[in-house]
């Protein structure tokens, strides 16, 4: 009987010493505010100079939006015909390439 009296007694010992680690290690976790990973600027020469770029574009469209996507300027143009995407170099302001967006042609299916 005294065996199990002890067994018991180191059972709730382990138990009070259980929650306070678990009662510790969520106090730690809560306390600290968790640090946003910092963006890291690449280190980049001064940008050439390239002038006035002229980027054609439809009678009547707009340009809608402007992003930035890695080494590249990618511009939203709208209206005046179907909508568009021109990706830019910004080194040197040369188009490198558009996507024309168009209605998927559902004839035929």
């Amino acid at each position: 009987m005294k065996a199990i009296k002890a067994l018991v007694v180191f059972m709730g010992i382990l138990l009070v010493v259980g929650l306070g680690l678990i009662g510790y290690g969520v106090a730690t976790r809560t306390g600290k505010p968790e640090t946003a990973a910092k963006p890291h600027a690449v280190a980049t020469g001064a940008a050439a100079e390239f002038g006035v770029v002229t980027i054609p574009v439809p009678a009547g469209a707009r340009l809608d939006q402007t992003l930035v996507v890695g080494e590249k300027v990618v511009l939203r143009v709208t209206g005046g015909g179907a909508e568009r995407l021109i990706v830019l170099d910004p080194a040197d302001g040369r188009i490198t390439g558009s996507f024309v967006l168009s209605p998927e042609n559902t004839k035929g299916r």
